[in-house]
């Protein structure tokens, strides 16, 4: 089920630090300052505080040992690799299909599926509802009948079948999506794609429908990649400083509904702010949470570079945020380069159809434990200079070793750049890194060995 696949309300809300009982859940524990702000709350903003701390503390006290285990590998990005079986999934595509063919009577699902059958009914398109709902036949259904109905709304009854590209944004569209308030924040230390708000980026000049066609547009571009569709996505929402939300929360509940239509299978949940009744009011994200991502939440109360660094202490490199902690600017520049890259796509720019199944190019940026190549060029990164201390120092055992142990000392090395969190990563542009594929990073390291023993 998709995070926000719940009902809501236009009523405010809070949540808080502490359960009602003050025992410490899972979230970042305020200072001393910060429990002062908290003391100037009225008493119904004190009640809801207490609802919406229940609520989390109830959410992990559910879960059985193994869950919570679970739950805990997966926030911290150590949860073991995700297998998908053919024979599992050919099962699940069958209950699908019933579970559709029960449901969808008078839809807008059936309308779409009489245009265009094998739009609807494509492997790729139907498995990524499966993966988003965690292989649930019947949410994942009832997901698509959701989905459909809110293209129609977004971009009317002729793109039901089509793939909606950056030709069928406007204007308004365009400044949304251009205006980061949504962006691909890089990806935490185990790989996952990071998805990043900052409702202070919102386009003033546009409009709620402006708002809304972009997010479908950014959202469904991110599951282009079945990385993203089998691993899960990062969340943050961000409303620290100028970063706040300067229509206060409006339009929740529609960006809810949009995104309760898109299959994203959102794993982890951070919130931060640096403002007490700003902390207080992001209730309907909490509340729309199911059990197991309520779980998942964090709360992360503090400036920016507290919020910075308890984000790493959960695999989140501090690059992620596009701000200059000294001046407090926000750089776009990453993002437009992203926006940019999508109108390169051209061709291949698409949205939901059976070619989903081929993706873009995942966008990364760069941590002090990666491992950086530069064309020719030497780096003086950290993970660089981790590595050629290792190349250096096992050179000789490299020079004179078997095939086997020349193996070996190879994975050695790659164990110790992926067990520090560290990547290989490959410039593309001046700030653009793809991730290296196995075999192109045993290449690279086996010319490192080489080169050092023959510098002797």
């Amino acid at each position: 089920m998709s995070v926000f696949d719940h009902s809501f309300n236009n009523s405010s809300s809070c949540f808080g630090i502490c359960n009602e009982r003050g025992i410490r859940i899972a979230n970042d524990a305020p200072d001393q300052q910060d429990l002062q702000q908290a003391n100037s709350l009225t008493g119904m903003d004190r009640q809801k505080k207490q609802e919406i701390d229940k609520l989390l503390a109830e959410a992990m006290n559910a879960l059985t040992f193994e869950e919570r285990q679970e739950q805990q590998e997966i926030l911290h990005g150590v949860e073991a690799s995700i297998a998908e079986e053919a024979t599992f999934i050919e099962a699940s595509l069958k209950d699908l299909e019933s579970h559709l063919a029960s449901t969808k009577s008078g839809s807008v699902y059936e309308m779409a599926e009489a245009m265009d059958y094998g739009y609807v009914s494509a492997r790729a398109f139907r498995v990524m509802f499966l993966r988003g709902n965690q292989y649930d036949a019947k949410a994942a259904a009832d997901q698509m009948l959701k989905f459909f109905t809110i293209k129609q709304e977004l971009f009317g009854s002729e793109k039901l079948v089509k793939d909606i590209t950056l030709d069928d944004l406007n204007e308004g569209d365009m400044a949304c999506l251009k205006s980061g308030r949504l962006e691909i924040a890089g990806e935490d230390r185990s790989g996952r794609q990071i998805l990043l708000n900052i409702p202070g980026l919102r386009d003033l000049k546009t409009t709620l429908q402006n708002g809304l066609r972009s997010r479908y547009y950014f959202t469904m571009s991110m599951l282009e990649s079945e990385a993203n569709q089998i691993r899960g996505i990062i969340a943050i929402l961000y409303t620290v400083g100028s970063m706040k939300d300067r229509f206060g929360g409006s339009a929740y509940y529609q960006n809810a509904r949009v995104a309760a239509a898109i299959p994203t299978r959102l794993i982890a949940l951070h919130v931060c702010s640096d403002d007490m009744k700003e902390h207080l009011c992001h209730n309907c994200v909490i509340k729309a949470a199911p059990l197991k991502l309520r779980a998942n939440c964090r709360l992360h109360f503090g400036s920016n570079t507290e919020c910075l660094y308890r984000l790493s202490t959960y695999g989140i490199p501090r690059s992620f945020l596009p701000i200059e902690l000294s001046t407090n600017q926000i750089n776009l520049h990453r993002h437009l380069k992203w926006v940019e890259s999508r109108f390169e796509m051209g061709k291949s720019d698409h949205g939901v159809s059976s070619e989903i199944a081929i993706p873009n190019e995942r966008i990364v940026y760069p941590t002090e434990n990666d491992v950086l190549i530069i064309g020719g060029n030497k780096s003086n990164n950290t993970g660089n200079i981790r590595l050629r201390a290792l190349v250096k120092d096992l050179s000789k055992s490299y020079e004179f070793g078997s095939v086997e142990s020349r193996k070996a000392l190879v994975n050695r090395a790659i164990h110790l750049v992926h067990d520090s969190g560290g990547r290989f990563l490959k410039q593309r542009e001046s700030d653009m890194w793809r991730c290296l594929s196995k075999s192109e990073i045993r290449k690279i390291i086996a010319q490192a060995f080489r080169n050092s023993y023959r510098r002797k």
